[in-house]
């Protein structure tokens, strides 16, 4: 008798349908457009006149809405392009107990970074945010993610304060120059 065939291994992917892929790449797209000319319009007060475009307010946010809005047509087109996945791993939207507790563990880091950020400061928070969520993926190169956990933020608050001169929020417990 014959050995029954395996079933398709994907290393744990799930993936969606291509009609699935689409609508979320088309959400996202209206999620940028809505940031970029409805949320950034009425909700960030800009100044008539900056002397340097990249110390508007609203440069950073518009940037990140048009990454928002590329994001969102790279994966609608990857959707329109792509082959269709196999029907053994489409729309399998089931979340396993590991993929569920580093979803608890991203709320918990996100509501601490949320409560912690007005105490400890936005350096010292973005520090130790990065190293937990560097730590919760699991990667291979970790030290090279807790190095740059350290360096990045400095680097940005060095750059904003020192460069831009761009006072960017310290905490309550330690400051830095």
């Amino acid at each position: 008798m014959p050995a029954a065939p395996e079933p398709l291994a994907f290393d744990g992917v799930h993936m969606l349908s291509r009609r699935d892929e689409l609508l979320i790449g088309l959400g996202v797209m209206v999620i940028g457009a809505a940031i970029l000319w409805w949320i950034i319009p009425n909700y960030i007060t800009t100044p008539r006149r900056v002397p340097i475009r990249a110390l508007s307010p609203a440069f950073w946010p518009k940037i990140i809405a048009w990454t928002i809005i590329v994001c969102g047509g790279v994966l609608s087109a990857r959707a329109l392009f792509a082959p269709a996945p196999p029907d053994a791993v489409t729309d399998d939207l089931s979340v396993s107990r590991p993929e569920g507790l580093r979803l608890l563990a991203l709320g918990a880091i996100l509501l601490g970074i949320y409560f912690a950020l007005p105490i400890v400061g936005m350096v010292w928070v973005s520090m130790i945010a990065f190293a937990l969520l560097v730590l919760l993926s699991g990667g291979k190169h970790l030290a090279w993610g807790m190095i740059a956990a350290v360096v990045l933020p400095l680097l940005l608050y060095f750059f904003f304060t020192k460069v831009a001169g761009v006072a960017i929020p310290q905490g309550q417990i330690v400051r830095l120059p």
